[in-house]
């Protein structure tokens, strides 16, 4: 048997109660990963609202590559990385559904058999990821218009 890679990913966004939280979403061919990247509290949100453009494109600059240095670790390394870090087997998922905004964020909700989780993502990396995703869960994915 080979040896478990990340297949890919994408950026997401967790909601806290004061601010968000930046997180990788990862395949594997056994698992997901959430993996965290950084949290965003309400002093970056404050700045993002009087600098707009600016300040989101500072904070991106912040992250960029995250996704290339996490996916290039073993899924092991990658949850030794943080202690905050997991992964759910695909046989512990009930579902997962991405709706697909037309613009904007749009959401991805994550059903195991223990939890619930609510993300944002960017519709275009979702679509990307969709071969992969299908391929990987099958029936338990589902990939709807937001609104329908």
């Amino acid at each position: 048997m080979s040896e478990e890679k990340v297949l890919g990913g994408l950026e997401v966004e967790a909601s806290l109660r004061l601010g968000s939280e930046r997180l990788l979403l990862l395949f594997t061919q056994e698992r997901l990963i959430l993996a965290h990247v950084a949290k965003i509290g309400r002093a970056t949100l404050a700045l993002s609202s009087l600098l707009g453009r600016v300040a989101a494109s500072l904070e991106k600059g912040q992250g960029r590559g995250e996704l290339g240095k996490i996916a290039s670790l073993t899924p092991d390394e990658i949850l030794r990385h943080d202690p905050d870090n997991f992964a759910v087997n695909y046989g512990a998922v009930v579902g997962l559904t991405m709706e697909l905004a037309p613009v904007g964020r749009s959401r991805i909700f994550l059903v195991t058999s223990d939890m619930k989780v609510e993300l944002a993502a960017s519709p275009v990396a979702i679509e990307g990821l969709r071969d992969l995703v299908m391929s990987l869960l099958g029936e338990k994915v589902v990939f709807r218009a937001r609104g329908s």
